[in-house]
């Protein structure tokens, strides 16, 4: 046998398990999107792993190969949900503005976000049910756990440097996580409210397409977050943003995975 064909066999071998890795991705994308299309039709009861392996035309075998269950299946896809988040975060990178105006940008990400994937949106509360979490596998779990740390981390970093800037105090008892927790409560409450309680007259009397806005601006009016909408129109950085996000394609899973970074540890 030859040197040269000794020495490639090592190459050889790390290609296959390219292939091989890239192949399990593939297919596991695949799972993952007739799942989201089972969801949207028939809700958390209707998604099981024998229905996804008929669907797929793969064995059941294979399915579990990926998922341990249908709740381990359920958080990979809150897992891809916050990787599309952590990609429109991303794209606020070429957004200029102050603390207030890239902490509006955030605003904007999330709600577009959940109008481009309400589904998603809406499973992480479910994802969070102590039935889901007990039948998710411990490397899923922590795969989700890793992605809401790093979320998490990007609208502390803000509000910290929001701080530092003189931009916005914090009142005496009042810590950054709860300045953070405030932002994700309204940002998730006014969506949800919008997307699945239109009917209700509360919501009827507003202009739906300002609700989200304005209630952002009362928040960090509220806050006396700087500068005030008194002071600058919030109108113009939320039309600065739209901009933003028109100039932005829509990232694909591979492009939300790669922005997120590596999940297991």
């Amino acid at each position: 046998m030859s040197t040269s064909t000794i020495e490639s066999r090592p190459a050889i071998l790390r290609g296959t398990a390219q292939r091989k890795q890239l192949e399990l991705e593939q297919r596991e994308g695949l799972f993952m999107d007739c799942a989201l299309d089972m969801l949207e039709a028939s809700g958390f009861s209707g998604l099981t792993l024998e229905k996804l392996a008929t669907r797929t035309n793969f064995s059941k075998g294979t399915v579990y190969n990926h998922f341990t269950s249908k709740e381990d299946l359920f958080t990979a896809l809150c897992v891809r949900g916050m990787q599309m988040q952590m990609a429109m975060f991303s794209a606020l990178q070429a957004f200029e503005g102050s603390t207030r105006e890239r902490m509006m940008g955030m605003h904007y990400a999330y709600h577009l976000y959940a109008q481009r994937h309400p589904t998603l949106f809406m499973c992480v509360l479910t994802g969070l049910s102590p039935h889901v979490v007990e039948k998710t596998s411990a490397r899923r779990m922590a795969d989700r756990q890793r992605l809401e740390a790093r979320v998490t981390e990007r609208v502390d970093t803000l509000v910290r440097e929001a701080v530092a800037a003189g931009d916005l105090r914090l009142p005496p008892g009042t810590t950054v996580a709860d300045i953070s927790f405030a932002h994700w409560a309204v940002s998730f409450g006014t969506t949800a409210l919008l997307q699945s309680a239109q009917q209700a007259t509360s919501i009827r009397r507003l202009e739906v397409p300002e609700a989200f806005r304005r209630n952002v601006t009362l928040l960090l009016d509220g806050m006396g977050w700087t500068p005030l909408s008194t002071v600058q129109d919030d109108r113009d950085t939320w039309r600065r943003l739209g901009e933003v996000f028109r100039l932005t394609a829509e990232p694909t899973p591979r492009d939300t995975a790669a922005a997120a970074g590596p999940v297991m540890a």
